[in-house]
């Protein structure tokens, strides 16, 4: 998925933040990571928090809790034809699984979901990240140890390798993966 701005005719990566074609390309916005959770989750974090949706018609409305629901239970389902419009596959992990991808500066690490268990603690040159499943809602997320949240992503395996080509996989405290 591309973004165009009408102004230049740019068109811009909607998760790196950065213009891959047109007069502005090689230029980066500035991007924050989106969390997800549920409706229960976010108003019991904020009781007082205003939730606006939209009224899609019945296929919509039936579309979108089938991909909800499955998002959040850990399968998948994407149509045939989305694969086709990918260049390349990473092939190291299946490309349904789904994981936290964190990035810090050109440092791209994927954290599976099946490698939570209680949590990790993964040294990032020093600085501790901690990674944990919200009991809230069951979404993985990070922070480092003071609290601060670096940039991530709740997302499949074929999105965040094709997003961060190379980029590492968790394996546990003592190993990571190569690149390809």
């Amino acid at each position: 998925m591309l973004l165009r701005d009408d102004e230049t005719g740019s068109y811009w990566d909607h998760v790196t933040g950065e213009c891959v074609h047109g007069p502005l390309a090689g230029a980066v916005l500035p991007n924050w990571g989106i969390e997800v959770t549920t409706v229960e989750a976010a108003l019991a974090a904020a009781p007082r928090l205003e939730i606006f949706r939209s009224r899609p018609n019945l296929f919509g409305r039936l579309m979108g809790r089938v991909m909800i629901s499955r998002q959040l239970r850990g399968n998948g389902l994407m149509p045939w034809y989305f694969y086709t419009t990918m260049e390349r596959r990473d092939r190291r992990l299946p490309r349904m699984d789904q994981g936290l991808g964190v990035v810090v500066g050109s440092r791209a690490v994927y954290y599976p979901r099946s490698a939570f268990g209680p949590g990790i603690r993964d040294d990032w040159h020093g600085r501790e990240l901690r990674l944990w499943i919200r009991a809230a809602d069951g979404i993985p997320t990070a922070a480092w140890s003071d609290g601060e949240k670096p940039f991530q992503l709740f997302t499949r395996w074929y999105g965040f390798s094709f997003t961060y080509p190379g980029c590492e996989i968790y394996k546990g405290a003592s190993q990571r993966s190569a690149a390809p």
